[in-house]
């Protein structure tokens, strides 16, 4: 169960990071951790796992996805939660991320997107096409959810409800995309820093 980053592509998915447990400290969220503590992190979502909980992490865009309920959580704010439990986290790793999925899962809030269930492929590849250009792309139609990694330097993802874009029908698929964008109807995996807050669609 513990491998390391896996790229799958087919014509529902994009370029993913579909790894269980990543052990490779080169992203941003595993390097708010200590070794130790970022090791803890893992036992405590792989418990999580081994408990019911189907989630997936995509380690390059910093998101967790969990299949039931629909949701996709931002590991920089997971981490980071993590990291501020100290010596709690590291005594009972499951319980502390049992603890802190169920705040996520429970209540919508910043870095954490809460699905509204399965969308249409011609959704997905719709916003695709006007996405991947930012950078690297993840999208799923069964959880209704896309990610893309948003240009800049310092690291982000944004994260979008295929069912909010669905909602629109009739609006040519980059006004939407960019309408929710501009009216704050997407979740960041963190806040997010100067172009990204004008991120504009080419």
């Amino acid at each position: 169960m513990w491998i390391t980053r896996r790229l799958r592509r087919d014509k529902q998915k994009g370029p993913a990071d579909d790894g269980r447990f990543p052990v490779e400290r080169k992203w941003g969220w595993q390097l708010q951790l200590s070794p130790q503590a970022e090791a803890a992190f893992m036992t405590g979502l792989r418990a999580y796992e081994e408990g019911g909980g189907k989630l997936t992490i995509h380690g390059e865009h910093g998101i967790l996805t969990l299949a039931d309920p629909p949701r996709a959580i931002s590991l920089h704010v997971l981490a980071a939660r993590f990291a501020a439990l100290s010596h709690n986290a590291l005594r009972d790793p499951e319980g502390a991320v049992e603890g802190l999925m169920k705040v996520c899962v429970e209540v919508a809030q910043p870095g954490v997107l809460h699905l509204s269930g399965a969308a249409s492929t011609e959704v997905l590849a719709a916003v695709r096409e006007v996405t991947e250009n930012l950078g690297s792309w993840y999208g799923d139609a069964d959880l209704g959810y896309v990610s893309v990694i948003a240009p800049g330097d310092d690291e982000n993802t944004l994260m979008i409800d295929l069912a909010k874009v669905a909602s629109r029908p009739g609006v040519p698929m980059r006004e939407v995309v960019q309408g929710l964008i501009d009216d704050g109807e997407v979740t960041w995996a963190r806040p997010p820093v100067g172009e990204q807050r004008r991120l504009v669609l080419e």
